[in-house]
């Protein structure tokens, strides 16, 4: 598929007008854009940008945020982990967990589990409140993780309406994302348009079960981590 030919492609399911979803839940959206450009997996191959492009499909009336990608922080290995279960982790009296430590940072304010984020030159940072720590995401990581998992960046837009409780989509907004700027996306997460969720847990062995880190975007500022941006539809 080509550039031409995916956008005659998303025109002839904007003219479609609102159409019921392929799967219920969160996941039906992308899963019916999916099954009406006949793709099996989450990308599109396009030789126009020399590879592919990740396809993502949002709610327009949606304020909850989205993953953008997963990424541990540097240092690597177990150690980083313990330490910050052992230090910021919390408790639960409802699971067999000793520790466990899901939260989210930003860089505004510490949260409740005093850790923030601090933007610098070439680094994104972790801070605790009460804790000197050298944990933090060095530009090259960060560059990296986007150019293999969002080498270009295909996002559409739907008007969703609940009919007899079931959800139906009109996909009629689309663009394609191109040349990751790490500059722009550190001022995403300065004013908190971008945060860092940790979700991490001692088992009950003692070992650590780490789900990843991931970096949540607010689907409105997606385009904003771009340097090139093309309307198809």
């Amino acid at each position: 598929m080509n550039l031409k030919t995916l956008k005659k492609e998303l025109e002839r399911i904007k003219k479609m007008g609102f159409v019921k979803t392929h799967r219920h839940g969160d996941t039906g959206i992308g899963k019916t854009l999916e099954d009406l450009l006949g793709i099996k997996e989450n990308n599109i191959p396009l030789p126009d940008i020399g590879g592919v492009a990740e396809l993502k499909s949002y709610r327009k009336n949606a304020k909850s945020m989205i993953t953008l990608f997963t990424l541990e922080p540097l240092p690597k290995g177990g150690d980083r982990d313990r330490l910050l279960l052992d230090d910021f982790g919390y408790s639960k009296i409802d699971n067999q967990r000793s520790k466990e430590l899901h939260s989210t940072l930003s860089c505004k304010k510490y949260n409740n589990q005093n850790l923030k984020l601090s933007v610098e030159k070439d680094k994104i940072r972790i801070k605790g409140k009460r804790r000197r720590l050298n944990i933090f995401w060095d530009m090259e990581s960060i560059k990296n993780k986007f150019n293999n998992k969002l080498p270009a960046l295909v996002y559409v837009l739907s008007d969703t309406k609940i009919i007899n409780g079931t959800e139906y989509f009109h996909f009629n907004e689309a663009y394609l994302l191109e040349d990751f700027d790490f500059e722009l996306f550190k001022k995403r997460v300065r004013v908190d348009n971008i945060v860092a969720e940790f979700r991490m847990y001692y088992r009950p062995d003692g070992s650590v079960r780490n789900h990843g880190t991931g970096f949540r975007i607010k689907v409105k500022k997606l385009d904003d981590c771009f340097s090139r941006r093309t309307k198809l539809i």
